[in-house]
């Protein structure tokens, strides 16, 4: 089954003057670009594509990857602003759109955002949002504590800095553990500090204990 917004494998089925036609089953023919298709390819070959919306909804296919796909986070740069939302650069031809009820800050021109992008189930269409708390996964993390992970700083509150960890799940720094300037949409290395019950996840930037120090004798 094609999976809109990620890479995927296609059949491709009728080559004509301007586009490819791939096999996207109950989607229905894809279209990929002539100049897209890689070199030798021919009817019946497998080719590998990112599957996306087009502005009329149909999908497109492209040997493009972009920088962020469906269920994945990123710092991306707002393109251009527009009544109903904004549109930000993730590497192709066609913007990747923030609806305004999707801002958790309405969005500037020129200024970067941590988004997690989505696939709008009621327009079936490939989505930005900065509101990355309900997105993030809810699946219990199995994290070991003093584990180290990816950060990516995505907002601030009163207690400290809120991160995505390993691409996946929602963890807090607290700012009286933090010896070092940490801003929204910086990437770092950080460690598990404690996985509560409720599957809320602390982290810390250094290693506890004394791992790493020399002994003085």
């Amino acid at each position: 089954m094609v999976q809109i917004g990620r890479i995927n494998k296609l059949t491709v089925k009728r080559i004509r003057d301007y586009d490819v036609y791939l096999d996207g089953g109950e989607l229905g023919d894809i279209l990929l670009p002539l100049l897209e298709l890689p070199e030798n390819c021919q009817v019946n070959d497998e080719v590998e594509v990112f599957v996306y919306n087009e502005s009329e909804g149909r999908l497109q296919a492209t040997i493009q990857t972009p920088r962020v796909m469906v269920g994945q986070v990123a710092k991306l740069q707002v393109v251009t602003n527009a009544t109903t939302g904004s549109y930000l650069n993730w590497g192709l031809k066609k913007d990747l759109f923030a609806p305004r009820s999707q801002q958790l800050v309405k969005m500037e021109e020129g200024q970067s955002y941590v988004i997690f992008v989505f696939l709008d189930k009621r327009s079936n269409r490939i989505t930005a949002s900065s509101k990355l708390d309900k997105l993030l996964s809810q699946e219990p993390p199995r994290y070991a504590e003093g584990e180290e992970v990816d950060l990516l700083i995505y907002d601030t509150t009163d207690l400290g800095y809120k991160a995505v960890v390993n691409k996946t799940h929602g963890g807090m720094l607290y700012k009286n553990e933090v010896f070092q300037k940490v801003v929204v949409g910086q990437s770092m290395k950080g460690f598990i500090k404690k996985v509560r019950e409720d599957g809320k996840i602390d982290l810390i930037l250094q290693q506890s204990g004394y791992q790493g120090v020399d002994d003085i004798s």
